[in-house]
């Protein structure tokens, strides 16, 4: 087995407030709530790096490929059927990824995006454990 290289490393830990964790990566420390608390949850965490990825990502290939792109913005919206019986993993019903572009070429987008969707290893986690997630575009000419 080849040796491997560690991508990151983040840690969390209990605060004594039950719901409610502190997160750190690097010398950075978050606070993390559960499901309905006044602060991010875990599930918007993960999905805001789904985002990040995308935005990051893509402005870097666009920039390595010369392709213009002025803007972006990127949300992921992730779906539970509450009235559904869970498997042995409880997993997400639904995603759907959302990309907004500012001052890309027709088709540049969706190379930019195959290439994030190929390349992420975020999202290819995401949709290899919900096969009903979709990824959508929109493209604007003028940044906004």
């Amino acid at each position: 087995m080849a040796e491997l290289t560690l991508a990151y490393k983040s840690r969390s830990y209990s605060t004594g407030s039950i719901g409610r964790a502190i997160c750190n990566a690097r010398n950075h420390h978050w606070v993390a709530d559960d499901a309905g608390g006044e602060e991010v949850g875990a599930g918007e965490l993960f999905f805001a790096g789904v985002s990040a990825c995308a935005v990051n990502m893509v402005e870097r290939l666009a920039k390595a490929d010369n392709i213009q792109l002025d803007w972006m913005d990127v949300s992921v919206e992730a779906y539970r059927d509450p009235d559904k019986v869970q498997g042995d993993v409880t997993l997400y019903d639904d995603i759907r990824v959302h990309f907004e572009m500012w001052g890309v070429q027709d088709d540049d987008d969706q190379k930019l995006i195959e290439l994030w969707k190929s390349r992420c290893p975020l999202y290819g986690s995401v949709a290899v454990a919900t096969p009903a997630t979709t990824v959508t575009s929109q493209i604007y000419a003028e940044k906004h």
